[in-house]
């Protein structure tokens, strides 16, 4: 039997090729070496093909667990999420995970890492942006003031 591996992920594949493994006759030890997994996933692999088949050991779709927001607990963090940080009373209206993983627990009493946190704003259409720090107030004396006396300084020092 043969796997085309496609687009599966490293995990997917290895378990699709142990599974091979396994119907083809080798034994456990001879899998572990091979693929370089241990021996409790190599015995965990072989209950599930031995008792469902090969298609055992695919993922599931949506084997994740739930989101602990409910659609109209996403759809409220949206509206509260476009209406800006300030007005929600954070001292910037820059959103970052690590707020919008503040804001979630405050209101509804769920905790979230801030990876599943840019998870779900990507899920809500918003995409990651990388600010842009500009100074608002310099005047042109006093760039040329720091570069020809505090660089000047700071170099020499280093």
């Amino acid at each position: 039997m043969s796997i085309q591996q496609g687009n599966l992920s490293r995990q997917a594949a290895v378990r699709l090729q142990a599974g091979d493994l396994i119907l083809r006759g080798f034994d456990n030890e001879e899998i572990m070496e091979i693929l370089e997994v241990s021996l409790s996933s190599v015995q965990r692999w072989r209950k599930k093909v031995e008792s469902a088949g090969l298609t055992a050991l695919a993922r599931k779709s949506g084997s994740g667990s739930e989101s602990e927001l409910s659609p109209t607990q996403l759809a409220d963090l949206k509206t509260i999420l476009d209406q800006g940080a300030i007005a929600a009373g954070y001292p910037t209206d820059r959103w970052t995970s690590r707020i919008v993983a503040d804001l979630i627990r405050k209101k509804w009493n769920v905790d979230y890492c801030r990876s599943n946190v840019r998870r779900i704003l990507n899920d809500l259409g918003y995409s990651y942006q990388k600010p842009s720090v500009k100074l608002t107030q310099h005047s042109p004396q006093v760039v040329d003031h720091w570069r020809t006396y505090d660089w000047r300084r700071i170099k020499k020092s280093g």
